[in-house]
């Protein structure tokens, strides 16, 4: 990675350091699309196909589209080739995967998703990060959106996303931990 790459990683961390409690994902999507040019970038917390047996709901916390994402969740979500079985393995031994990589082998239903919903949407490849809470165990999700005739994704974005997950995940841990667990383990 370039020193100018570590410098707008840099960025987003202190950006996400300084979220009020609450603020986090906000903060997030926009020092995303400010510093790496992640514009529309969206959070899922719990998905299913990761959180498998999780007690967690499955939320979805963006401000990107809503008509777009209760149509994904109606429709979409288990046809969704992140949820196939190569997707959540790709995602559970890199932290990261991208739509295009999925294609390859992705079934007709999950063609369907791509072709029909995230095309008609102008989401031409999608990024997948994972962000792990070690303090809960919960699992949460960075989505983005990338519209092939503005913006492709290329190997500096997956080598920023392979290294922002597990360096965003203290951040993770201290907002997903309630308030009221928080205040009993800091007297300890």
């Amino acid at each position: 990675m370039e020193q100018l790459e570590y410098r707008r990683l840099i960025k987003v961390l202190e950006q996400v350091a300084g979220a009020r409690e609450g603020e986090l994902y906000p903060v997030l999507a926009e020092a995303v699309a400010v510093h790496l040019g992640w514009v529309d970038a969206f959070l899922a917390e719990n998905p299913a196909y990761l959180a498998l047996g999780s007690e967690g709901e499955e939320q979805y916390l963006t401000m990107f589209r809503p008509a777009f994402v209760e149509e994904y969740v109606e429709r979409w979500r288990w046809n969704n080739p992140f949820a196939s079985h190569d997707g959540v393995t790709c995602l559970t031994r890199h932290g990261v995967a991208t739509l295009g990589q999925l294609r390859l082998r992705a079934t007709g239903p999950e063609r369907d998703f791509a072709n029909k919903f995230l095309r008609r949407n102008g989401i031409d490849d999608m990024l997948k990060i994972v962000v792990r809470s070690p303090a809960t165990g919960a699992i949460s999700t960075l989505g983005v959106p990338f519209d092939g005739d503005r913006r492709a994704i290329e190997p500096g974005d997956l080598l920023m996303a392979a290294t922002l997950g597990p360096l965003l995940s203290p951040y993770f841990d201290a907002n997903l931990v309630p308030a009221a667990v928080r205040d009993l383990t800091s007297d300890e």
